[in-house]
């Protein structure tokens, strides 16, 4: 009888507990399918699918914080995932020419900082699961053994239960789901990182190429020149000294190219390392259909990065998760509530006894006083960083801008007036030559001029589409750093100072060079 009972007191206490943790749930957002994101071919397109964060609500009926359908949270689309799409290695190496989306998609694929950034998130996801799980309930057995002094022998069963009080799971897991935001943010941040960086190593690459193709052609005319000063000092209309500069200038030419294809290998490696296939073999790049230098507005390109930044976006959810940790922080000083059943059988007696304990702490020295000073001056500190990252994303667009203006400008009047001049004047010059009416100096000048101002101009287009990149991509760049560096932290090869000093060239050159047609007045 007494162990029936007990089985039955313990069958409602069961029921009573499954009933009592059932009505507080915690917050639940659907972990979905991360989102595929389509790269963009080229910086005028726009980018891949822009994120915008809608303010979060949390509804505290019933016990319950919930995010509704209109506000949960943003699921950031992760590192596009090999499918079957997917571009194999078989098909570059037999490929004519590789496009900017092949490469991307290589990218996505392989690039490891992807992978440890989705991994981050799919840590936080765990930590964010276990905070909403309610404390396991305790069961033992206790056992009175008989004696002189007590006749009692008694078997009996206990079971504790803590009840979380002050909603401090739902509390706890709406903590949690700000840090997955943050991450998730995070891990598109390092997306755009990684396909900018390609993006920037793509138009070196190209500019490598350019930069190839000019320099042979420039062999193949400064062996023309030595061709005609050889002719002509046959026809002793030159003295020797004629034939050895044109000899010097094929020599110097053809040092010059096989730099340029240097540089080439060195640009494909490093395209290559970006995409996460070292091995990558070397093919022609598809070029976009004309060098044009997208027209960007910096106040434009500003609003765009307060609205869309990833930075931005992850230092927000920082703050919102400091201002939910002051929450829980609060709720932590109300206490928990344990309460204990114990029922025993004195076989004694042939009795049975059922006892409920009901404990909880008294708040009177630890009111979780310092956690909630700290939670306070964490959401100051996130307060703070908000602005700094603004300024920072500022700072960073208006160096970003300035380079692009300057390259810009460079481009524009290298194309416009001191090529089409310098192609003119060798022309003229080289006719001059051939009439008898110059030296072969006034030649190697015209033709060093000609080649300075065509590498120029190509390293000042290159320069502004690289920089464009950064614009337009929100100022993320460092796609092999870890996401939780950030980014401004690598370097980009063939920068500006390479290209300043080509400017100074071409500046040098047009200072020691007359045209012709001045030469041959005086």
């Amino acid at each position: 009888m007494g162990h029936r009972i007990l089985a039955g007191l313990l069958s409602l206490y069961v029921v009573a507990l499954s009933a009592g943790c059932a009505q507080t749930s915690a917050i639940r957002i659907g972990k979905s399918e991360p989102r595929r994101s389509d790269a963009r071919a080229g910086v005028g397109e726009s980018d891949t699918s822009r994120l915008s964060v809608k303010n979060k609500s949390l509804n505290t009926e019933a016990g319950e914080i919930q995010l509704t359908s209109s506000e949960e949270p943003p699921l950031v689309p992760a590192p596009t995932e090999a499918g079957s799409g997917e571009l194999s290695l078989e098909h570059n190496s037999g490929s004519v020419v590789l496009t900017l989306a092949e490469l991307e998609s290589l990218a996505l694929q392989n690039n490891p900082t992807l992978s440890q950034a989705g991994a981050a998130v799919d840590q936080e996801w765990g930590a964010y699961r276990q905070s909403g799980l309610y404390p396991n309930p305790q069961i033992g057995y206790l056992n009175t053994s008989a004696n002189q002094s007590a006749p009692k022998q008694s078997n009996g069963v206990f079971l504790s239960q803590e009840f979380v009080t002050a909603k401090k799971i739902p509390l706890s897991q709406a903590a949690d789901s700000q840090e997955v935001k943050r991450l998730q943010w995070d891990q598109e941040a390092q997306r755009m990182r990684v396909i900018n960086d390609l993006r920037i190593r793509y138009y070196e690459v190209l500019g490598a190429q350019k930069a190839v193709a000019v320099n042979r052609q420039l062999v193949s005319l400064s062996e023309e020149s030595l061709s005609t000063a050889e002719k002509q000092f046959l026809g002793k209309s030159v003295p020797k000294t004629d034939v050895l500069q044109a000899q010097v200038l094929v020599n110097s030419s053809r040092i010059t190219l096989a730099e340029a294809n240097h540089r080439l290998e060195a640009a494909w490696e490093q395209l290559a390392t970006m995409a996460g296939v070292p091995s990558l073999p070397v093919t022609t790049l598809s070029e976009p259909g004309n060098d044009e230098i997208p027209d960007l507005d910096l106040e434009s390109q500003w609003q765009q990065l307060l609205a869309e930044s990833p930075q931005l976006k992850s230092a927000e959810s920082e703050l919102d998760h400091g201002w939910a940790a002051l929450r829980q922080s609060e709720a932590q000083a109300i206490p928990n509530v344990t309460v204990q059943v114990v029922a025993d059988y004195d076989r004694v007696t042939q009795s049975t006894t059922a006892s409920t304990l009901v404990a909880l702490p008294l708040p009177i020295f630890n009111r979780n006083q310092g956690n909630i000073d700290k939670a306070m001056a964490d959401v100051r500190v996130d307060q703070a960083d908000v602005a700094r990252v603004q300024l920072v994303l500022r700072d960073q667009l208006a160096d970003s801008f300035r380079r692009y203006k300057s390259s810009r400008v460079q481009a524009e009047t290298l194309t416009k007036s001191i090529l089409p001049a310098s192609e003119e004047n060798l022309k003229l010059t080289m006719a001059a030559y051939k009439g008898g009416e110059v030296g072969f100096r006034d030649v190697l000048f015209a033709q060093e001029a000609f080649a300075q101002s065509q590498i120029a101009r190509i390293e000042a287009v290159t320069e502004a589409q690289k920089v464009a990149v950064e614009i337009a991509g929100l100022q993320l760049t460092g796609g092999l750093n870890p996401a939780a560096i950030g980014s401004a932290i690598q370097t980009q090869g063939g920068g500006g100072s390479r290209q300043r000093a080509l400017l100074q060239e071409v500046q040098d050159r047009a200072a020691k060079q007359l045209l012709p047609a001045a030469q041959i007045g005086r």
